[in-house]
């Protein structure tokens, strides 16, 4: 086995350590456009910074599924893995969708330590995906979905999450 494979399987195991963000700095904020334009020698924006800790759990953007979250891996400073997700707490049912390992990453655990945290995150809940799987990812979906309730099965959201629009104040 590898040194990065050995490194990126301890990342999986480090998958309950996530740090939780509110907003995500894809683009900078009016107040780093206001120290641009005040300090521009002293300006630094930069986006593709290493995060405080390898997992990190961000709300997703503009253009991603509002209300979701995303709980997303990295190596060092590349994206190694991201799960979309969203969790109704009344109803006490998650979906996730589209976890994706990239490439250089894939068949290392990502996957299954990410929806393993999930699950320990919120340990009542049913879990579910909103859309059918791929037949090339159904034996991954039957290995993760062992002993799970709501086993990763197809169901559609309730009304409390609103899919794809923008909630209501």
């Amino acid at each position: 086995m590898t040194e990065k494979t050995m490194a990126i399987r301890s990342l999986a195991r480090l998958a309950d350590h996530v740090h939780w963000v509110r907003e995500w700095p894809d683009k900078p904020t009016w107040r780093d456009r206001l120290r641009r334009w005040a300090y521009p020698e002293l300006y630094r924006f930069d986006r593709s910074a290493t995060p405080p800790s390898p997992w990190v759990d961000r709300p997703a953007g503009h253009y991603e599924r509002t209300g979701w979250r995303i709980r997303a891996a990295y190596f060092r400073s590349d994206l190694a893995f991201e799960v979309e997700y969203v969790v109704c707490d009344l109803c006490e049912i998650g979906w996730v969708e589209s976890p994706h390992a990239y490439e250089g990453y894939k068949r290392c655990g990502l996957a299954s330590a990410a929806l393993r945290s999930l699950r320990r995150a919120y340990p009542r809940v049913q879990w579910h995906t909103g859309g059918g799987h791929f037949r090339e990812a159904e034996p991954f979906w039957s290995s993760v979905s062992a002993g799970i309730p709501g086993g990763y099965t197809q169901r559609e959201r309730c009304h409390h999450v609103e899919p794809w629009r923008t909630r209501r104040a």
